[in-house]
């Protein structure tokens, strides 16, 4: 105990050495954080990527990035030279098995394509790799921050071997860092893919200070007894992550009750142990859970709130009829999804949710890297984000509510 007490002072004693040097040097400056967009899909990481890959594209440098790009994903016998670069592309109206928006669509004039879809923290929507491999079955990539596996929804019969896994932590950094290199002795795009590459080390958890990381493994190996207590950390540190979710779904759960305004609903969707303890396992997939509460229901008809997790917490609220869901988005339903977004724009749609949203206070307990998430160790500041994310989620409601009755 007292050599890990040691190693936790002397870690502790390093970060604060690289963050006094950070401030000194400027190291913290990053224009993304300052304009708030770090975890935007379309406006920053998806334009972003496409005007690097474009050999048009505003870098001046034809298609060089695309070609490291290429290498990096293991593409056979694209023409690079040819090539032209579709954002946001989209692939017709949406059914069930085709239609829809390609994040990055990237073809050559042989007929080669590239098909990327792009996520940060949105939700996969159903059918969404399927119906992209239905309009071109060559090339799809589904690319996330840590290379997680897509849902059991986004892929619907398409197999393993349909589609490849690329993340961001492996494969974006590796071809942004070679990409910065090719512009070396063009400062004003070197920094730029700078402040990039540091923007998604800190989203994908990585220090952004190989120095600092280096002088900890140093430290690490010098002790047997060093190694010891690092070892023992990394084993203890899941059964951390997991009780600190506990803590979390307890002063929420508390939190509704306290409001007595609705009653938690008893699903298959509840919040237990087991499930959070699932959460951080080697086999997660399609893991959501939470607590709902009903809030309106008329004839055939119920609309739910919930608060619940993917990799960060949302909420939202859902409907059904005759106790089926997965119909939020049909047309009888727009004028709710419209007051929906009245209320809050940053509410989004789907199948199963006429609109959900992040908190003001985003919580990623997967990644578990933002100082949202180590201030949750602070039991106050604990409980006043979850009474924010309440006191947030009831007024929604009952503005959703006070408007509905308005219709009738």
């Amino acid at each position: 105990m007292i050599h890990m007490e040691t190693l936790f002072n002397q870690v502790k004693s390093i970060t604060r050495k690289y963050a006094e040097i950070d401030s000194l040097t400027g190291s913290n400056f990053n224009l993304f954080k300052i304009l708030d967009i770090t975890s935007d899909e379309v406006r920053l990481h998806t334009m972003l990527l496409a005007d690097l890959l474009n050999p048009n594209g505003s870098h001046g440098q034809g298609g060089i990035f695309l070609e490291h790009f290429v290498k990096e994903l293991g593409v056979k016998n694209f023409d690079v030279e040819t090539a032209s670069v579709h954002p946001e592309m989209s692939i017709g109206g949406k059914t069930e098995t085709t239609g829809g928006r390609i994040d990055l669509f990237i073809k050559d004039a042989k007929g080669c394509s590239i098909t990327i879809e792009n996520k940060i923290y949105a939700k996969d929507q159903e059918n969404q790799l399927l119906r992209y491999y239905n309009y071109s079955s060559q090339n799809l990539f589904y690319l996330n921050l840590l290379g997680t596996d897509p849902s059991k929804q986004s892929i619907g019969t398409l197999k393993p071997e349909d589609y490849t896994i690329i993340s961001y932590k492996e494969h974006i950094i590796s071809w942004l860092e070679t990409c910065r290199k090719e512009a070396v002795e063009l400062p004003l795009l070197r920094e730029g893919i700078s402040h990039y590459i540091n923007l998604v080390k800190t989203l994908v958890g990585q220090s952004r200070n190989k120095a600092m990381t280096d002088e900890i493994r140093d430290l690490i190996v010098s002790k047997k007894e060093n190694l010891e207590s690092a070892i023992e950390l990394s084993n203890t540190l899941t059964a951390a992550k997991i009780k600190l979710q506990h803590l979390f779904w307890e002063e929420l759960r508390k939190s509704l009750v306290k409001q007595d305004k609705y009653e938690i609903c008893e699903n298959d969707k509840k919040v237990n142990w087991q499930k959070i303890k699932g959460f951080y396992g080697k086999r997660n997939k399609d893991i959501h859970y939470g607590y709902w509460m009903k809030i309106y229901e008329k004839d055939d008809i119920t609309i739910h709130y919930g608060v619940e997790i993917e990799s960060n917490i949302y909420h939202g609220f859902t409907i059904e009829r005759n106790g089926k869901g997965g119909i939020s988005n049909l047309d009888e339903f727009a004028n709710y999804r419209d007051i929906i977004l009245e209320i809050n724009s940053n509410y989004k749609s789907t199948n199963w949710w006429m609109g959900w949203r992040y908190p003001n206070t985003k919580l990623n307990f997967k990644e578990f890297n933002s100082q949202a998430i180590f201030n949750l160790c602070d039991r106050n500041i604990l409980k006043q984000t979850v009474e924010d994310i309440v006191r947030e989620s009831f007024n929604d409601i009952e503005s959703f509510l006070s408007r509905i009755e308005n219709m009738q």
